[in-house]
Formats: C-alpha cells, structure tokens, sequence
C-alpha cells in the first residue's frame, strides 16, 4: 500500500514519507486495521485459550496492514469436521470434474472416512422404518447414489437420514467450490435438498427438538472419530504417542508411573447435558479417557442427573462444586485410587519441552517456547505423568499435583519446569489416595487456592508442572463455578476474605483484575511466584 502512495523515482525526502504514510493511514479501514493491531499487541495474553492468540492475531493484523499472507503453521489441523471434508474431497476427486477445485485432505484422513462403517456415521439413520431402502442403496429421484454423510442436520427427526451426492457442472458453475450437495432422506427413501421442502413431506415443521437426539449421537461420534484420527495422524497435527511424554521423565520417574486402571476420574459437572454445545464438551471429554480405558464419573446436581445419564454417562449425584469435589476425593480413596479432578470443558491437554531462554526477556522466553517440541497428549498420559513427577520428587514430596493456569506457558521458560510452591489449578489436577485432605465447603469459589494451601501446609509442597497447560473455556460455561459468579463480585470478595482469614501473608489484592488475588506462599522464593504474579491477571 505504502509502495502505490509513494513512487521513490519521483523527487522527495522525509517528508514525503510522512505524507504518504498519512495518506496511506486515511484509506478505508486501514487505520482501523493498525489501531486493532496495536491494541492486541499491546494485550497480555489471555487465559486459557490456544497458545499465543493474541501474538498470532496481532502478526496476522500487521501482515494484512503490508499487503502480505500469515504463513500457515505446519502440520494438520484436526476438527470436528476433518472426516466429513475428506469424504467430500474423495467424492470430487472421484467424480472426474475439472471445473472444481477443492483442497486434498491428509492420506490418514481420507482413509479412515472410507473404512468406518455407514452405520457409524451421523447422518445414518437412528431408526430404520420397515419397508423403506437400506441407506447402502440410497438414491435420488434420478438414480444419482447419495452417501451416508458424517455430519447431520439439528432438525433432522431420528427415522431420517442425511447424505451427500456428487452434483453436475451447469450454468452456473464458477470453477471456485461446489461439487457436492446436502441431501436429506425420508424414511421411503424420498430426498430433499432444503429444509422447508423436507417440512413440507413429512407435513409439519420440523425442529431442533426433533433432531435432538441426532445430535446428541453426532457429538458422541465426533468425538470419537476426531480422537481415531488424530492417533492416527501422530505428531503431524494429532496425538503424540504417550512415551513421547513419558520420555521427559527420568527412568526413576518412569518407573513410579500408575497404570490408568490405578485413577478415578472424577468430572464436576451441572446443567450441561441438555444443550447441545455442553454435550459436544461431554463427549470430548468422555471418549479421550474412555479410549484409554478409563471411565469417568461425572458428579452433578440433584436436577441434572437423569439428563446425564441419559447420555450413557456413568452420573452420581455430587451436590454443590465443593461437596462434588469431596465426593470424588472419597471415593477415589475408597478404592486406593488417584484422584484426578477434570473440568467439564477441557478440549486438548498440551506439554513443551525444551531448554529454558537464555535471559528472561519476554522476546527470549517466546523465542525458547516456540522452539520446544510440542506434545498433543492424551488426559489420561497427563494425568500419569503428573504422579511420576509427584512420586519421583525429592522431600517433602507432594500429594497434589496439576497443570499451568494459562493456555500459554511461554512465560515459564524464564523459570523452573516443574514448581513446588504454586497455585494448583482446579480444572485438572491429581491427588494421592492417601492424602487426607478435603475441600473447604464453606468456599463456593477459588476452592483450588485453599486446597493448593491446606496441601502446601501439611505436606510441604505441590507438584505444578508449567509446561503443560489446557485449552479449556471455563469462564463462559454455564454450570459449575460459573454459577456461583455475581455480576458486583461479593461471593468473589466473601471467598477471598475466607482465604485471608486462614492463610494470612499468602495473599495479595490483584492490582490488574477486580476481586482476583496471587498466591505467594510464606516461604516461597525466586522467579516462579514473579511469574505467577504477571500471569495471574488472567487467571481465576
């Protein structure tokens, strides 16, 4: 842009310069688009989000302001949606047009959408009616095949199917996209393309209450196939093996590591089962430890129980958060089992390992994370991990362990790897069956900072591993400690009273954020509490 307003052969110096940077500055939307790029350049980085989002959004901002594409991050990008887009690439390919163009899907990708079976897809049916055509052998009204889709419509009633069909260059073809079209099929085997004309069939309206238990299957499905794809996929974009994980331990550690039999998983959840997007969060969280087998036991509210076990979820009542934290504390113990507490949310679990920057400037200590190799892990190889480091660490040795309190965790590579004074996070942490420690049931917020002290106060330390952190939404939600939130704050500051009142000198008012506080233990040293200190504004 800069280059178009100025032509260097014509004769001018700085001022010429500055007028031409004015000029580029008063073209539309430009300035909007460098104010948006300083704004997020100058925003610490939010919590609990993907690693370096306000990073790569204000590159990306600064790129577009130069005229220039963001380069693409290396690797595969897994969604929900990863099958479907390969079975449709694999149908345009196939269908011999060459006015289309499409994007080829990974060869991992476009393998496992043709093996998994057409019962096994969303858009299969949930009930097949008597009489009518098997999905195999559905067709349109000219013959043309339809095939299961991977994905289904939210109105779609469980006796219905949804297919894809390969469609024919017309009048209309741009060469850009298209190729393939929508298909929903009655249960006679009639197709329709759109959704009022589906209506008009089946002789009333159809709504997401009809489709409801569509996509409660859709969600499980998905949830499964993403987690079969990415194992197969591995480090180019999907799952890494647990032992690369378990290779950052050392063989004293390796050695101490509980087989996931030896866990009790214990997920606090409320008033999530009945919206689609808390089941989609369900499921994610389900089928990651049921795929290692490991089944969770979900703790809710009185109310919520029969809407979770309905989803086929093994549900007990759990009462409030920290009479359900307590709950899953006792029965872990009970059975002489770890507890591992999980938050109902929580999407990908991450780990960087690499050496430390070389100063601790913030440019370094970015420089030294985006240089570590990163590890997608499985919740279940987290989890052992943590008590490897529990069991293997030098007196006093911890009975509580857990994660960093932020998305990124490029900030710890100006410290230790692993802390022993630190905040535990409540969203993922492990306890040891033998500590004896309970939840507070008087907090109804920032439960996890009493906890992290009451264990810090009788056993010595903590085991926080900060290169490891979560993708989770956690403040958004509805259920669980959001709940307990109040637009003035006053739950926030009677918590916060409860905590001074039993750990006084351990914490300190949060000058960045309203009614959030840091914990700096008594005797706590060093740089890990600075850090926890610059980090903690965007932490609960």
């Amino acid at each position: 842009v800069l280059a178009q307003a100025w032509n260097p052969k014509e004769q001018g110096g700085p001022a010429t310069v500055r007028r031409a940077h004015c000029h580029v500055l008063a073209m539309p939307g430009v300035r909007k688009t460098v104010m948006k790029a300083k704004q997020v350049a100058a925003a610490p980085p939010r919590g609990r989000g993907r690693p370096g989002k306000a990073l790569a959004a204000s590159k990306q901002a600064k790129l577009e302001v130069q005229g220039k594409k963001p380069a693409r991050a290396s690797g595969i990008r897994l969604t929900r949606t990863s099958l479907r887009s390969a079975l449709l690439s694999t149908m345009k390919a196939e269908s011999g047009r060459k006015d289309i163009r499409f994007r080829q899907a990974s060869a991992n990708a476009s393998r496992l959408s043709g093996e998994i079976p057409i019962e096994d897809r969303a858009g299969f049916p949930l009930k097949l009616t008597p009489g009518g055509p098997h999905p195999r052998d559905w067709v349109t009204a000219k013959g043309v095949k339809i095939v299961v889709d991977y994905s289904r419509a939210p109105w779609l009633p469980d006796d219905w199917g949804q297919g894809v069909k390969v469609t024919q260059a017309n009048g209309r073809s741009t060469g850009t996209g298209g190729g393939i079209l929508t298909t929903y099929v009655a249960p006679d085997g009639k197709s329709f393309f759109h959704h009022h004309m589906s209506c008009q069939y089946a002789g009333r309206q159809l709504t997401k209450a009809d489709g409801w238990n569509g996509q409660v299957r859709l969600a499980k499905l998905q949830a499964t196939q993403s987690l079969h794809l990415a194992r197969k996929e591995g480090s180019n974009g999907g799952l890494d093996k647990d032992s690369a994980l378990f290779k950052v331990l050392t063989a004293a550690e390796r050695a101490r590591l509980p087989a996931a039999r030896d866990l009790h998983v214990g997920v606090v959840s409320a008033r999530r089962a009945t919206k689609l997007e808390g089941v989609r969060d369900i499921f994610t969280v389900e089928m990651q430890f049921r795929e290692d087998g490991v089944a969770p036991v979900w703790y809710v509210d009185q109310d919520s129980l029969d809407d979770y076990k309905a989803l086929g979820l093994t549900a007990v009542v759990g009462g409030k958060l920290t009479e359900a934290r307590n709950k899953a504390l006792h029965d872990a113990r009970s059975q002489g089992k770890v507890c591992v507490q999980v938050s109902d949310d929580i999407s990908a679990w991450e780990y960087r390992d690499g050496p430390n920057a070389t100063e601790r400037t913030d440019d370094a200590k970015n420089a030294a994370h985006n240089a570590a190799r990163r590890l997608i892990v499985t919740p279940t190889a987290a989890a052992r991990f943590i008590v490897a480091k529990m069991r293997g660490a030098k007196a006093p040795r911890p009975k509580l362990g857990g994660v960093y309190m932020l998305g990124s965790c490029s900030r710890t590579f100006g410290g230790e790897a692993f802390s022993r004074l630190n905040f535990i996070l409540g969203d993922f942490f492990c306890v040891e069956p033998d500590a004896d420690v309970d939840f507070d049931p008087a907090m109804k917020l920032k439960e996890d900072y009493d906890f992290t002290c009451s264990h810090i106060s009788k056993y010595g330390s903590v085991m926080r591993c900060n290169r490891m952190t979560l993708n989770v939404k956690h403040y958004s939600n509805g259920g669980g400690a959001v709940t307990n939130r109040d637009q003035k704050g006053a739950e926030e500051r009677r918590n916060i009273d409860i905590l001074n009142a039993k750990w006084p000198g351990c914490f300190r008012p949060n000058h960045k954020r309203k009614n959030e506080v840091i914990l700096k233990w008594r005797t706590a040293t060093g740089h890990d509490d600075a850090d926890d200190a610059d980090d903690a504004d965007d932490a609960d």
